[in-house]
């Protein structure tokens, strides 16, 4: 079995929080500003983590941290923190050879439709499957709705930030094929 290394981080903050707890303050709904950092901030940690061979498949609201400076929520950095999602990239795609990592990735809120409808093992997934779970999860962020299944559904819900760079940057992700995702923001 490997020994998995430990993972420290160090940086100072006048406070933190779960994304969970940012939610239950802001009544279930971010703000346009926060969920604008979100998408920003994460796009830099995946870059950082393709750099080192690694990926994330699927999250979760637990998986993020909220880093507050200056003792205000207008200076925040958003982090992810679950080492534990980081997993190896193999030209592009994660394949996925148990099935216990199968059921685990089924079950989540924040899944794209590929990794949803797994049928075989081993199982490869390209590395934009997360593009999909972050947009997915950022709309739940604005809209409290993670019952999404077409890209119309995502644009009704998204209707309060329409016609604005997240918006396009988030649909951009939602496309049901991975391979025409982009998490771009401009």
């Amino acid at each position: 079995m490997k020994k998995k290394s430990k993972v420290q981080i160090q940086f100072d903050a006048d406070s933190i929080e779960t994304l969970p707890s940012l939610l239950k303050t802001k009544k279930k709904k971010l703000s346009y500003r926060h969920c604008e950092l979100f998408f920003k901030n994460f796009l830099s940690q995946i870059k950082s983590l393709e750099k080192d061979g690694l990926g994330i498949i699927n999250l979760d609201l637990n998986d993020f941290i909220i880093v507050n400076k200056e003792g205000t929520r207008y200076d925040s950095c958003i982090i992810f923190i679950n080492v534990d999602k980081f997993h190896k990239l193999e030209n592009n795609h994660f394949n996925l050879k148990k099935p216990s990592q199968i059921s685990k990735l089924i079950g989540s809120k924040f899944v794209s439709p590929e990794v949803k409808n797994i049928k075989d093992i081993p199982a490869e997934i390209h590395k934009k499957t997360i593009f999909y779970s972050i947009a997915k999860l950022i709309t739940f962020c604005i809209n409290d709705e993670h019952k999404l299944d077409e890209k119309a559904d995502y644009e009704l819900s998204l209707e309060s930030i329409s016609e604005s760079k997240l918006y396009y940057g988030l649909m951009r992700c939602i496309e049901n094929n991975p391979h025409e995702r982009y998490y771009l923001y401009i």
